[in-house]
């Protein structure tokens, strides 16, 4: 795994205290014989050396680094210091002077997956210890030696065009920082690359990184580093592998027990030390005083700091140990051997590109896709066979940049993937009259003219796919509902609503919109297993189309218009896009089908002012968007800080609002985050004396906790305190549950569902892979919910869909609390002293700054379709161009067919009203005649 972070002035001198206060007893080894492997097989570790990649050469003489350095000498501490702090390289060159808010490098940290940091340091073999430190040198090198070819730019204004051009930098010179522990003490080999942001052109200038392209291709060189290593672990030791994690790119080795893996795996950051209570947290900032007491009462040993052989020491003392377990590696022994006998090509690495979960990508989502897949035994480096691989599957959606343009800019696609969605788009001018739902007024009564015209105008359109947009708060189920009645006047009909959560799924059948619902995934199988009917009588509901991925719409709209039942889709693009699979479709119909219809009204927010505030997050044009922070922000609903800070900040208004009665949510944008303020909120409510059971994620669950189940699960029993009583069907992901009893000794717990008051008791193993605390929720779980005020804690780094999901949750108040990432702190915790916080807290000013930030980064999920049609149709592949072509065609078509069944339609109304206008006046003179009154 890589992360990366952006350094400030002074904030190497951790990492050279930190080498400073380690021993240092095979230095004089290290400097004779040259080599981060062969320095990293030596007793002491932390010595930092140079690493270069690219023309190591060129690089190394243009900031005066000697052969011996080149090649991994030691690097000398006032130097680095000089470098990083004032842009001075070792040979005295000096780039331009660093502003106040100037990033003067990057961390970038390599960390070896945990079983091998357990096998390096809690096996008693020589051998195996050098092997590893050997394997993740070569892994580092390889993955620095990526970057250096698709990061290591600089940018230059052309005057001629006015653009800033890419110019490639010679190589990227680093200093290597070897770390043995995590912030909790326990083994975790990991390295500290760190550059300066003052590297050397090509004539010597010293210039700065482009910052832009080196986090857009970190992932991806972490994929070659991981990659990388397992196959120089198999290759030096016979390592197998467990699946590798598409989410990092990192498998642990096979054979090392999980339980033991579980246990050496502590985490701390200052965000966990705050939720379980062990940070001072103050308004104000620390007297001397304060400080010296907290620090002392507080602070943390310095495991970094110990020898390597006193860490190995303590950690072979440890009672948690080393479990192997043979079975396990010889299981994966045996899946390597399989899969070896059937010949890995480029077939195979297509078929492994496929698993991508975006329709449109860069090239370096397809290193990180490709890479996790690639065979331990190849023949070729890791890092050669995925550069091949990608430049021959891939299929560009782009021109081919320009000078200025990043190599994140390109686009592309797969073969398969266009496939996939033409085969879609093939079903879409589906139409069979039969389908046809006449709405009647008592249908419609007590809807807005805008929900009374989209339900009339789905109900009475004869195309069987029928999208409906509708932004958050709009009243969809509302609509629904309406249309559901519309439905049942009809002889047989019967409504199907479908969703892609079991969640959504309960809403819809609670709100009166369908008789039966199902998950997409559950239907899909039903298909599958010729368990569901479809005919014409039959109205699909697919909610929350926008996040179903393209392929499982393909399967659903497939059946359904083979069945001649009309599909109302129901969505909003710019909420969240799907989980793990490709997406785009919905967006894409709503633009191409002429039928589809809009609901533009918002009417969850009590203050129609902030109605139309989230309807510009939406959509709006940069005017409007301003004009809606400036709304926020005037109206104390946007604020800034620390992370800390701002989970308190967030945490103390839900209180607030919890105390007065009212629903509140607390949302995060991270998994972290929430685990964190879950963890405050178990701690500030539950007797940490009571007695408890394991949970995910390493939780610990009491009685009197609301927890939150993480699957659905049908075959769990239900149970009911009233005779009769109607329930929601199953345990469902999402759900939220109170704590009513625990058995510890068996780990079970029983929990009351907060929405129906249904009584469930999760086993053990249910509890421990699917049960969390609920406190606080991603944004992701809320998307759906309605509550009275919700409170987000969102980093800078979000997207403009995250906030505009967060903010609309709330009927009366949604307030964003924006932290900034830490340009210095990363995933081991090297931040400022444990045990301490300040509180930091911007003004609206800088939140506003944050949010306008936030609303910039939309990347919303697209087709390759849709993508390819934005481009410059001449320097697409010709195949691109013909599918562009047909579409355009099929575009034009259809809005020609639609504008006549719309004039047709028009004129039958029409028609209709004159006959009834005709039949009402005969009525009345009837009535005359015999002396009624109408």
């Amino acid at each position: 795994m890589l992360t990366i972070s952006k350094l400030k002035r002074s904030s190497v001198s951790y990492y050279i205290d930190t080498a400073k206060a380690a021993g240092r007893a095979s230095s004089d080894l290290q400097k004779s014989n040259g080599g981060l492997g062969e320095y990293y097989s030596e007793h002491e570790t932390r010595t930092p050396v140079w690493l270069c990649a690219g023309d190591t050469h060129t690089a190394a003489r243009l900031v005066g680094l000697t052969d011996l350095q080149r090649a991994g000498g030691e690097a000398d501490s006032a130097v680095v210091a000089r470098w990083l702090d004032d842009g001075v390289a070792p040979n005295g060159a000096r780039g331009r002077a660093f502003g106040t808010r100037g990033v003067h490098g990057f961390d970038l940290t390599f960390a070896a997956p945990k079983s091998v940091s357990l096998l390096r340091a809690l096996r008693a073999d020589d051998v195996v210890e050098k092997a590893v430190a050997a394997a993740h040198s070569t892994a580092l090198a390889e993955a620095m030696e990526y970057l250096a070819a698709h990061a290591g730019y600089t940018r230059v204004h052309n005057s001629v065009t006015g653009e800033k051009d890419l110019l490639r930098l010679p190589g990227l010179v680093a200093v290597a920082y070897q770390h043995e522990t995590s912030r909790c003490g326990d083994p975790h080999m990991h390295t500290h690359v760190i550059v300066p942001n003052r590297q050397a052109r090509n004539d010597g200038v010293l210039v700065s990184i482009d910052g832009t392209s080196l986090y857009h291709e970190a992932r991806a060189a972490g994929v070659i580093y991981q990659a990388t290593l397992r196959r120089e672990l198999h290759q030096l030791l016979g390592i197998e592998w467990a699946p590798v994690d598409p989410g990092t790119g990192m498998a642990e080795a096979a054979g090392v027990d999980r339980d033991t893996i579980t246990a050496w795996s502590r985490r701390s950051s200052q965000l966990r030390e705050w939720a379980a209570h062990n940070l001072v947290s103050v308004d104000g900032p620390l007297s001397a005083a304060q400080l010296a007491a907290a620090q002392k009462a507080t602070r943390p040993a310095k495991p970094e700091e110990l020898a390597w052989s006193e860490l190995q020491r303590q950690w072979r003392e440890d009672a948690r140990g080393l479990v192997l377990d043979r079975a396990a590696f010889l299981e994966a022994r045996a899946a390597r051997r399989a899969a070896a006998r059937t010949a890995f090509h480029g077939a195979s690495l297509a078929a492994a590109a496929e698993k991508i979960d975006k329709a449109v990508f860069t090239r370096a989502d397809l290193v990180e896709i490709v890479g996790a897949q690639l065979p331990v035994d190849g023949d070729q480096s890791p890092r050669a066979t995925v550069e091949a691989a990608v430049d021959e599957i891939g299929m560009r959606l782009t021109a081919p940049r320009a000078a200025h343009e990043r190599e994140g800019h390109e686009r592309f696609t797969l073969a398969r993937i266009l496939a996939e969605e033409g085969a879609l788009l093939r079903l879409i001018d589906a139409r069979n009259d039969r389908a046809v739902l006449w709405v009647r007024d008592d249908d419609t009564s007590g809807l807005s003219p805008d929900q009374k015209a989209a339900v009339r105008n789905i109900g009475e359109s004869p195309w069987l796919v029928q999208p409906l947009s509708a932004p958050a708060g709009a009243g969809k189920t509302t609509s629904l509902r309406a249309l559901a009645s519309a439905a049942h006047h009809r002889f047989g009909a019967r409504v199907l609503a479908l969703a892609p959560t079991g969640q959504a799924v309960d809403v819809a059948m609670r709100e009166g919109a369908g008789d039966d619902g199902l998950t997409v995934a559950k239907a899909l199988q039903s298909l599958r297993d010729n368990t569901l009917k479809l005919d014409p009588a039959t109205l699909v509901v697919i909610d929350e189309a926008g996040m179903v991925g393209t392929d499982d719409l393909r399967q659903l709209l497939t059946a359904t218009t083979q069945a001649g039942a009309k599909s109302v889709l129901v969505g909003d693009a710019s909420q969240l896009a799907p989980v793990k699979a490709r997406g785009g479709m919905f967006a894409q119909l709503c633009t191409d089908l002429p039928w589809t219809q809009h609901l533009s009204e918002v009417w969850r927010m009590a203050d129609p002012e902030e109605r139309a505030a989230s309807l510009a997050l939406r959509d709006g044009k940069p005017p409007e968007r301003r004009h809606a922070v400036d709304w926020y922000s005037s109206h104390d609903r946007l604020h800034c800080g620390d992370a800390i800070t701002m989970a308190a900040d967030a945490l103390a208004a839900y209180k607030a609002d919890t105390e007065l009665g009212r629903d509140a949510l607390l949302v995060c944008d991270t998994t972290e985050m929430a685990d964190a303020l879950n963890l405050r909120i178990h701690n500030d409510r539950i007797d940490p004396n009571a007695p408890s059971v394991h949970a995910a994620r390493g939780q610990q669950i009491r009685v009197g906790d609301l927890i939150i189940s993480r699957r659905n699960d049908p075959t769990i029993a239900f149970h009911h305190s009233t005779p009769n009583a109607e329930s929601l069907p199953s345990v469902r992901n999402g759900n939220r549950w109170r704590v009513a009893a625990i058995d510890a000794k068996t780990n079970h717990v029983a929990a009351e569902r907060l929405d129906d008051k249904a009584r469930v008791v999760f086993d053990s193993d249910y509890v421990r892979e699917h049960v969390s605390l609920g406190y606080a929720v991603t944004v992701h779980s809320a998307q759906g919910v309605t509550a009275d005020a919700c409170h987000a804690v969102l980093s800078d780094c979000t997207s403009r869909n995250l906030l505009y999901v967060a903010m609309t949750r709330g009927r009366h108040v949604n307030v964003a609390h924006i932290y900034e990432r830490s340009t210095e702190a990363n995933e081991f915790g090297h931040e400022e002293h444990a045990g301490t916080h300040v509180a930091q807290r911007g003004d609206s000013r800088e939140a506003a700054i944050l949010i306008h930030g936030i609303l910039a980064n939309d990347e919303p999920a697209v087709t390759a379709h849709d993508y390819a049609a934005q481009a410059d149709g001449e320097a697409l592949p010709d195949r691109v161009r013909d599918l562009l072509n047909v579409r355009d065609v099929a575009k034009e078509r259809r809005h020609t067919v639609y504008a006549r069944w719309k004039t047709q339609r028009e004129g039958h109304n029409r028609d209709l009203t004159e006959t009834r206008e005709r039949l009402i006046s005969r009525a009345q003179d009837r009535s005359t005649d015999y002396g009624l009154e109408l």
